[in-house]
């Protein structure tokens, strides 16, 4: 059985925490203070440490410092609990080697969600460093050398031969080497069998956009500007690592239960389902601003849906729909999804790609032709003035105009990176003032229903 340690003065933090976590079937220790904490760890092997950051007497960070000191308890995974911003120590929380962050007062899912994220993440990820300043590779093993294991090379020959031994999960590449610069390295690593795939990084002090643009056009994953900026940097490295991660647990996945299928075809609708979701959670996860948007979507939808007169497999296709609506993000740069200013004409078509690159995944599963047809046309407008295609009044399927209801009302009822979650009255608002133009008159009615039904604000928060 996984075992869990909660750590946290708040009493009523603590109980809750226990409840939730038991329920979902962990066992589950618990600690109020960080003298506590340690001493527990030593006495007890866990698989994954909730520690609070805000504790009398010894705080999170100095409690986790403490536990990286000692061999016995230095690997254990944690990931922090905070009621507050938490800005200023991030980089030393990141450093130290924390693997996420769950804000307090924490909903259920959301707690078990966190948890399971980071009981998914398994041995140490490799990041290999590759620049020809020493003081730089000393620095990056300071910045990530609690949370990866880092391996380092001072010049391009060394790398591609790093590289072939290691097989590093993430490479770290600085662009401008004597001998072979980073773009050379690239190319060559490129040819390596079972290294064309490994995410590249690269490290500039270059500012023009010229450099920027020609280091994606050759398939890199990001770069980060010198002198680093450790908290950006390590966020940057992480998102990178655990999209890699997602995917090839999907691809696991995905194999693992082809196989089955071989053995049992009733076990079909319960893989379908678990693809599903995988596949929605590796697009949440390009955004942590966006996490847990496709199955809030998936739900308003299937109410809409309810409400409209569909029932039985009929919903169940809707919620698929809405499930998998914004899977051509998977195609659009991480750069692009999170920039925080505004897109630019080029990156604001390639956001738009998303609709036709989601359709043709998805025309595959001949099967569900809703999907499909959701995640092309969700983003055509009433009035026509949509994209991809323009297409206007019922000309636009319906299964897309109800994702475009409901994808629009969870828009404006997240947390974005740029702004919190608007009022209810403002959301409203929009809404009524798009009916008709930007959206079917009958089905925004709907949603407008379904809103006054909500005097609390709470179908945003289930």
């Amino acid at each position: 059985m996984v075992k869990i340690l909660v750590t946290d003065d708040d009493k009523m933090s603590l109980m809750m925490a226990k409840r939730v976590l038991e329920k979902k079937g962990y066992q589950v220790l618990t600690a109020e203070n960080g003298k506590d904490c340690v001493i527990t760890l030593r006495r007890e092997k866990v698989d994954l440490l909730l520690l609070d950051v805000e504790m009398p007497g010894m705080s999170g960070l100095e409690t986790l410092a403490q536990i990286r000191k000692d061999a016995a308890t230095a690997d254990v995974k944690t990931v922090f609990l905070t009621s507050y911003a938490f800005q200023e120590n991030i980089v030393e929380a990141l450093r130290l080697g924390a693997l996420d962050f769950v804000k307090k007062p924490f909903m259920a899912d959301q707690l078990y969600d966190h948890v399971e994220k980071a009981l998914r993440m398994g041995r140490k990820s490799v990041l290999l460093a590759v620049d020809d300043e020493p003081m730089n590779l000393i620095m990056t093993k300071r910045i990530f050398g609690i949370r990866y294991q880092v391996e380092t090379a001072q010049s391009g020959y060394d790398a591609l031969i790093a590289v072939k031994k290691i097989k590093p999960d993430v490479i770290l590449l600085d662009l401008h080497m004597p001998g072979m610069n980073g773009l050379e390295v690239f190319e060559k690593l490129h040819k390596l069998e079972e290294c064309e795939n490994i995410p590249v990084v690269f490290l500039t002090a270059d500012e023009d956009k010229d450099t920027e643009a020609k280091l994606f056009k050759e398939g890199a994953s990001d770069f980060i500007k010198k002198p680093m900026i450790p908290e950006i940097a390590i966020q940057r490295i992480n998102r990178i690592v655990e999209n890699r991660y997602m995917q090839e647990s999907l691809k696991d996945e995905v194999y693992r239960k082809t196989e089955a299928l071989q053995i049992s075809n009733g076990k079909v609708k319960n893989l379908v389902n678990q693809i599903m979701f995988a596949l929605s959670g590796a697009i949440d996860a390009k955004d942590p601003y966006t996490n847990g948007h496709s199955s809030r979507v998936a739900k308003y939808a299937k109410e809409i849906a309810s409400r409209m007169g569909y029932d039985g497999q009929e919903l169940e296709d809707v919620y698929a729909a809405g499930l998998l609506h914004d899977v051509g993000k998977i195609g659009v740069r991480d750069v692009i999804i999170n920039k925080l200013g505004r897109l630019t004409e080029e990156e604001f078509r390639e956001i738009k790609s998303h609709t036709v690159i989601g359709a043709r995944i998805l025309e595959r599963i001949s099967e569900l032709p809703l999907l499909s047809i959701g995640a092309h046309w969700h983003h055509e407008r009433y009035d026509g003035k949509g994209y991809p295609d323009g297409l206007s009044g019922t000309s636009i399927p319906e299964i897309a105009r109800i994702v475009c209801v409901a994808d629009c009302y969870d828009a404006m009822t997240s947390n974005r990176s740029y702004r919190d979650a608007l009022p209810q009255k403002v959301v409203r608002g929009e809404i009524e003032k798009g009916l008709g133009s930007q959206f079917d008159p009958r089905i925004g009615k709907i949603m407008l229903d379904m809103i006054d039904e909500d005097p609390e604000y709470a179908m945003k928060e289930n």
